[in-house]
């Protein structure tokens, strides 16, 4: 390279560096002055950001700023005091920790802005804070936006209009309340009718109170009558009550709201003993009476289905309401009394009437002058006489009567001398008997009428009492027919009163104890007869007290007779008491059980001898199977020993003896266990039967006997059995004997099962296990349940195991049977007691 060449590079780098040096300061100072604006810009930030934050935690009103997963991610001091925070507590990170029912609210109310278009959004919201205080707040929500563009946050301004509120709603409620009493008062002052002004009243109270149950009750003697109602009290297309109440003011809320004279509201009627149901149990009720001059004059009773539907505003409104119309409530009443009464009076002539024409009484009016002055229709009946002569027995003289009326009767002057008697005494008389010559006896009875304090007339009464002086006969004859067989039969009647003195005693009773019945009445029956005076004293004591003059339990008795001999006696007895239900003495009937008792002693020691030798028999059983079965182990045990010590000289035939030999020791072995079993029944019988969890049973079952052979044998049960009372010994011998004849007896050409299944019936359940094995042969059904009665030659079987469970299951009262087909399967079916 030349000089030139090298020079002009020198220069061309000289260049380059001055360059670069040039850039280097360039960049130097940009950086510096991004540095110092950046400075500048964090303060003027950082006063800005104090500033704003000062700004947000003066706002009159509360600020949140929360992003779209719920997080609040800003909020100030008015929004601490809206939720109700204490000073310790933290303010929330997410509206996640509001309560459960304000969080949902809040949700639904955000999931529903749609935030792509969501510009500005304003709602009304209502929430319980933290002081349980009710608040109404008003939120105007608006989207947050990054320098992107991108929305990241929702701004929510909430102004507390709690208050605002409360008024808007109390001036709503003083217009409506205003209109509705303006209105009630407008169809009051149209009608008088009390029907009517309460209809109305029920129907306009109903609407106010948002029910259908409003009912009016009148007070009219003593007693609240419902007069109007609205709901499923009332007729469809009618104003007529279904089943009207009329209740003594002593009874209900309704009753304890007119002798209080204060209105009340029940939030739980099912906790109120006085809440007397209607036509339905409802859980709510308002009662206000109305008042006029201190005095209740009527009720208005409304219920509801829902618990604290009733506010005290409307208790207060209606209250107030009531006052101004109970002038006009009060006239409607006064003129619905004197309709009543009015009512009455006519249902009384009309009653009087009727009971004077009756059919039953016969009667006849008699002035004091002696004459007729009314006779009844039946009066004219019992005689023969034609209603259509009773106005010429009117004004007739009662001497000339009598004398024609006397032929009737039995004995005629008698008749006639008896009523001149009645007369002259002017005393009531009341059923004197009187014997009509065609075989009818008379009833008569005479009643002087006394008006204001004077005698103004005389009333005559006949009834035809043939029935009864015939049946009163026929008593008589019964009572002396039935007294000739208690003289005669087995039982001993006593009679005594209170201080156990003898007042009566039948035949047998003078047999049984070998005293003369003169020796017995007036007796005191304890000193005569009881060997024990003591016990029966405190016997006595004990049963007077528990059973207040019933003695009808009976008991024994230990009695001396007169020859000095006991006896035992079975005795019942019954007080006897008076017209006014005081007991004046007992009557007891008494059975000499003295040879029954023998009998029932000769039959318990036959039970404990017969006891004691089935004790003995099941011991030797025990001894003998085991004695059986140690000799029936070393036959099995030295043919095994020959079989291994002679394997390669045996022959076939030998071999087959063997094994013949084995199977013969296994059925002999079986037969052994089931001897055991058979005595055990009895020994098990007398254990007490205890409350088992069946499905904690078959389970434990299943799992120890029967889940290795999952694969080729299935047992399908339900997950809940039920509990039942039973020797839980016996169960598990029931299910386990049905569950392996069933796996014994599977086809294993088909993928075996067993299905276990019950039904809760009436008084027992109903078991069945059903498989789909070999099945039984028709002709082998009746030897089922056979004891030592086999169907195949299988080893494993003993012909025992099913009349065991028979036997179980009938000692428990319950029963077993079964179906099977032969190829198909079998289906066992069992019951259980409850």
């Amino acid at each position: 390279m030349s000089i030139n060449e090298i020079e002009i590079l020198k220069r061309a780098l000289n260049r380059e560096r001055e360059a670069k040096e040039i850039a280097e300061k360039f960049v130097e100072q940009r950086i510096f002055n991004l540095y110092s604006e950046n400075v500048s810009l964090n303060k003027k930030f950082k006063s800005q950001s104090e500033f704003q934050r000062i700004l947000i935690d003066n706002l009159v009103d509360a600020l949140f700023v929360i992003d779209f997963k719920g997080n609040i991610l800003q909020s100030n001091k008015e929004a601490r005091k809206l939720i109700g925070l204490k000073s310790f507590e933290n303010f929330p990170n997410s509206i996640s920790e509001f309560s459960n029912n304000n969080y949902k609210s809040l949700l639904h109310k955000f999931k529903n802005l749609n935030l792509k278009t969501l510009k500005e959004k304003s709602f009304k919201w209502n929430f319980i804070n933290r002081k349980k205080e009710n608040k109404v707040v008003m939120i105007k929500c608006k989207l947050l936006s990054s320098g992107d563009k991108n929305s990241h946050a929702i701004q929510a301004i909430v102004r507390d209009i709690t208050t605002e509120h409360k008024l808007d709603l109390q001036l709503q409620r003083n217009q409506e309340e205003q209109k509705f009493e303006s209105l009630i008062l407008k169809h009051l002052l149209a009608k008088d009718d009390l029907y009517e002004n309460a209809w109305t009243l029920v129907n306009h109270i109903a609407k106010y109170l948002k029910t259908d149950d409003c009912v009016f009750y009148s007070v009219v003697n003593d007693k609240l009558i419902q007069i109007a109602a609205t709901g499923n009290k009332v007729e469809t297309n009618s104003k007529t009550i279904i089943n009207r109440l009329k209740l003594p003011v002593t009874e209900g809320i309704i009753g304890k709201v007119a002798r209080s004279k204060q209105g009340l509201i029940i939030n739980d009627t099912s906790k109120d003993q006085s809440y007397i149901v209607d036509d339905a149990q409802r859980l709510s009720e308002i009662t206000v009476p109305i008042i006029l001059d201190n005095e209740v004059i009527g009720v208005i009773d409304s219920e509801h289905p829902e618990k604290n539907h009733y506010k005290q505003y409307q208790l207060d409104f209606l209250s107030k309401m009531t006052t101004s119309i109970a002038l006009r409530i009060k006239a409607s009443i006064t003129e619905f009394e004197k309709n009543i009464n009015t009512e009455e009076l006519i249902r009384t002539k009309s009653r009087l009437e009727l009971i004077f024409n009756s059919d039953h009484n016969a009667e006849v009016v008699e002035s004091l002058d002696g004459l007729i002055l009314d006779v009844g229709n039946a009066f004219l009946k019992l005689f023969s006489f034609p209603l259509e002569q009773k106005k010429a027995f009117i004004g007739m003289s009662c001497a000339t009567a009598r004398e024609n009326l006397k032929v009737y009767f039995k004995n005629e002057e008698e008749f006639v001398t008896r009523i001149d008697e009645l007369i002259t005494n002017r005393n009531p008389h009341l059923q004197e008997i009187l014997e009509l010559k065609d075989g009818r006896f008379l009833s008569r009875d005479f009643m002087p009428v006394v008006l204001n304090g004077k005698l103004d007339c005389f009333v005559w009464r006949y009834r035809d009492v043939t029935l009864s002086v015939n049946y009163e006969k026929n008593i008589e004859f019964e009572k002396t027919k039935y007294k000739s067989i208690i003289d005669n039969m087995n039982l001993g009647l006593l009679e005594v009163d209170n201080n156990d003195n003898i007042l009566s005693v039948n035949k047998s009773l003078a047999v049984m104890t070998g005293y003369s019945t003169q020796e017995l009445f007036g007796s005191k029956a304890k000193d005569l007869l009881l060997s024990n005076q003591n016990e029966l004293n405190s016997l006595f004591r004990e049963k007077r007290e528990y059973h207040k003059h019933n003695y009808s339990v009976p008991f024994e008795l230990e009695i001396i007779r007169k020859d000095g001999t006991k006896r035992n006696w079975l005795t019942s007895g019954n007080a006897l008491k008076d017209i006014n239900g005081v007991a004046y003495g007992s009557v007891w009937v008494n059975l000499d059980i003295t040879e029954l008792k023998n009998l029932i002693d000769k039959n318990e020691k036959l039970i404990k001898n017969l006891t004691d030798s089935n004790e003995e028999l099941s011991h030797y059983a025990h001894l003998v199977s085991h004695d059986l079965k140690t000799p029936l182990r070393t036959i099995s045990t030295f043919v095994n020993w020959i079989k291994d010590d002679n394997e390669n000289n045996l022959t076939d035939e030998s071999i087959e003896h063997i094994k013949t030999l084995e199977d013969t020791i296994l059925d002999m072995d079986k037969l052994i266990s089931s001897t055991l079993q058979f005595a055990e029944i009895r020994s098990s019988d007398g254990k007490k039967n205890a409350r088992i969890n069946l499905s904690e049973v078959i389970n434990t079952l299943i799992a120890n006997n029967f889940l290795l052979f999952e694969k080729e044998f299935k047992i399908r049960y339900p997950k809940n059995f039920p509990i039942i009372e039973y020797n839980e010994v016996q169960i598990k011998q029931i299910f386990q004997n049905l569950i392996d004849n069933s796996f014994k007896y599977r086809d294993k050409k088909k993928s075996s099962y067993v299905e276990i299944a019950f039904e809760d019936k009436l008084d027992h359940y109903l078991f069945k296990i059903k498989d789909n094995g070999i099945g039984i042969d028709k002709s082998y059904h009746h030897m089922v349940f056979t004891i030592f009665k086999k169907m195949n030659q299988r080893t494993d079987s003993s012909g025992i195991g099913l009349w065991i469970i028979k036997k179980i299951i009938e000692n428990a009262g319950g029963k077993i049977w079964f179906e099977s087909t032969l190829g198909e399967g079998t289906t066992f079916y069992f019951t259980v007691k409850k």
